[in-house]
């Protein structure tokens, strides 16, 4: 009981959750095109503490680490908010589909959608005309795994409140991704 009462207060996940979750968010991933051998070989893992939501190991192991306690997460408990695991997954994802097929992400095609280099340490003001959220304005990279987290939760639907001409574009690029993954190209 005292278990079920921390788990929903702090939100602690545990092994069966990401399993579910995983499985849910790689179906997904799956329906649009985004799931090859590449991205089926990126492995999920569940570890015992972290600040983030979870995070991605660029360039390294490619794995996926989720916290079973998140600092992030914690922090919601005070200030309000909540993210979803599979939200926390379909953003990892995004991170592992940029390691998995970096010649896509080194293109012009990506610095025009996003405004700049997928790996740009650049940040602008955020402005919801061109961010889909104040963490999609951190980064080049991350307003693409904000923008690719929002896609496949939408189903590849823009949400009217989005549909602004930048982000229109931004979306272009992950359709037209889930094509170019699917046909097997390594570049534009």
């Amino acid at each position: 009981m005292i278990g079920a009462i921390l788990n929903k207060r702090m939100r602690i996940v545990n092994q069966s959750q990401l399993d579910r979750g995983n499985y849910a968010v790689t179906c997904e991933l799956d329906a649009h095109g985004f799931y090859d051998a590449h991205v089926h070989a990126v492995n999920t893992r569940l570890v015992p503490l972290g600040v983030a939501y979870g995070w991605h190991s660029f360039g390294g192991s490619g794995d996926i680490s989720i916290p079973r306690v998140s600092l992030a997460r914690l922090s919601h408990i005070w200030r309000g908010g909540y993210t979803s695991l599979r939200d926390v997954l379909r953003h990892e994802f995004a991170h592992a589909i940029a390691d998995t097929h970096r010649g896509l992400f080194r293109s012009a095609f990506f610095s025009d959608s996003f405004g700049a280099g997928h790996h740009w340490d650049f940040e602008w003001e955020y402005d919801p005309e061109h961010h889909v959220s104040e963490y999609a304005a951190t980064a080049p990279g991350e307003d693409f795994a904000e923008t690719f987290m929002l896609y496949i939760r939408h189903r590849g639907r823009l949400p009217e409140w989005h549909a602004t001409r930048p982000i229109v574009r931004k979306w272009k690029f992950i359709r037209l991704l889930s094509d170019a993954i699917s046909c097997g190209m390594r570049r534009w």
